[in-house]
């Protein structure tokens, strides 16, 4: 009986291990997905801030050419 509950103790420390690792799997991936949608979020913020200026120079030179 006590070699019984040992070996389950033993399988069941080893799928632990397994769970666990997966655990760290998931974790670290929805890291990196955390990360590249920020990294995307800059991108976009970067991306629209360029365009803003070039709108912006664009209407300061209509400006200056009609005067």
């Amino acid at each position: 009986m006590i070699a019984e509950l040992t070996e389950t103790s033993r399988s069941l420390e080893e799928r632990k291990h397994q769970v666990d690792l997966v655990i760290a799997v998931l974790q670290a991936e929805e890291e990196a997905d955390q990360v590249r949608v920020e990294q995307v979020g800059h991108e976009e913020e970067k991306a629209s801030g360029s365009y803003g200026d070039t709108e912006k120079m664009e209407e300061d030179s209509e400006e200056s050419s009609s005067a």
